[in-house]
C-alpha cells in the first residue's frame, strides 16, 4: 500500500505536538507510579529501630528503689515479669534464682554486703530474649 496523500505543514505540526503531549502524560504517569506512589521513606529509622524488643518479655522491680540506704542486712527484692519464668538476681557476693508465680509476681529476701551493693535482676524466656534491671542499694551497720 502506497501512501500518496501528503500532509500539510499544519497537520504535521499538530501531529508532532500531539505525540509530544501524549509522551509527557505517559512519562509523568510513570514518574508518579515509580517515585511518588511507591516511594521509600527518606530516613528508614524515623519510625524506630529496625529490631524491636519483644513486647511480651518485661521485668518491673517494685522493691528496692534506686539508691536506697538501709540499716538492715537483708532486703526484699520483689517485682513482676512474665508467668512462670526464672528470675536471676545477681550481686557481687551472691546469685539467686527465683521462679515467678503464674501471675508473674516474684519476691525473695537478699542478704547485703556492707557498703554499696549493685543488684542486677534479669529474666530470660524460651526464645533466648532477656531483660534486666539494676539497682544500687547501700547498707550501713551504723545508723546516721
Amino acid at each position: 500500500m502506497k501512501l500518496t496523500k501528503k500532509l500539510t505543514t499544519k497537520q504535521f505540526v499538530i501531529s508532532q505536538v500531539a505525540i509530544f503531549i501524549i509522551s509527557l502524560i505517559f512519562l509523568g504517569g510513570l514518574y508518579y507510579i515509580l517515585n511518588v506512589q511507591y516511594s521509600q521513606p527518606k530516613n528508614r529509622f524515623a519510625q524506630g529501630p529496625v529490631t524491636i524488643p519483644p513486647k511480651t518479655l518485661r521485668i518491673d522491680l517494685d522493691q528496692p528503689e534506686e539508691d536506697t540506704l538501709v540499716f538492715d542486712g537483708e532486703i526484699i527484692i520483689s517485682g513482676k515479669t512474665g508467668p512462670n519464668l526464672e528470675v536471676l538476681i545477681i550481686t557481687d557476693s551472691e546469685d539467686l534464682v527465683v521462679k515467678s508465680k503464674p501471675d508473674g509476681k516474684f519476691s525473695t529476701i537478699l542478704k547485703l554486703d556492707e557498703g554499696p551493693n549493685k543488684i542486677t535482676t534479669a529474666v530470660f524466656d524460651a526464645a533466648g530474649d532477656s531483660r534486666s534491671v539494676e539497682r544500687n542499694v547501700y547498707y550501713s551497720k551504723e545508723k546516721i
